[in-house]
């Protein structure tokens, strides 16, 4: 057994990783949604009129309105967080990049993945998106990425790399 010294100026850091982006389709079945939550909120908001009080009317009107404004915001930064988002494959790991004001980059090794799983959610099936779902048998969400918005063809093939991969490590 070696135990040789590394340098850290020797090896390529996961944050500058070359990330491949998610599928554009991605971004509208975000915006829709996002569109469909607001709805939902909005007309939640309308219960507001069964209270019988003289300020209810003006109570929903804010109330509405800042969901309104909110519904703009989440409209307008949706493209922002489609652009960060991303996965890398790299030899020995598998990386996904995520968050607009903080960021965060989830790593995990080949070696160490216990389970790895495609699905969709309805509203993804309508836009023919699915999922890839890696799990490392881990405590906690540092143990687990899932990478949304790929195509059911790509979530396959990345599907295959990875438990080809873990195979491989395993020998």
């Amino acid at each position: 057994m070696t135990n040789r010294q590394i340098w850290p100026d020797d090896y390529q850091p996961v944050e500058s990783l070359q990330f491949e982006p998610l599928e554009t389709r991605y971004l509208k079945l975000k915006r829709v949604s996002i569109a469909i939550a607001y709805v939902v909120l909005m007309a939640l908001a309308l219960l507001i009129l069964l209270i019988d009080e003289d300020w209810a009317l003006t109570l929903m009107i804010v109330v509405e309105s800042v969901f309104l404004f909110a519904f703009v915001v989440n409209i307008a930064i949706a493209p922002k967080i489609w652009d960060i988002r991303g996965y890398a494959l790299r030899d020995k790991d598998i990386s996904y990049r995520s968050g607009l004001f903080f960021r965060k980059v989830a790593t995990i090794p080949f070696a160490k993945i216990q389970q790895v799983s495609v699905g969709a959610n309805p509203l993804g099936r309508l836009f023919n998106l699915y999922y890839i779902d890696i799990i490392n048998g881990s405590q906690g969400l540092s143990g687990h990425i899932m990478i949304p918005g790929l195509t059911r063809e790509k979530a396959e093939k990345i599907k295959s790399l990875v438990i080809c991969k873990t195979e491989s490590d395993d020998e």
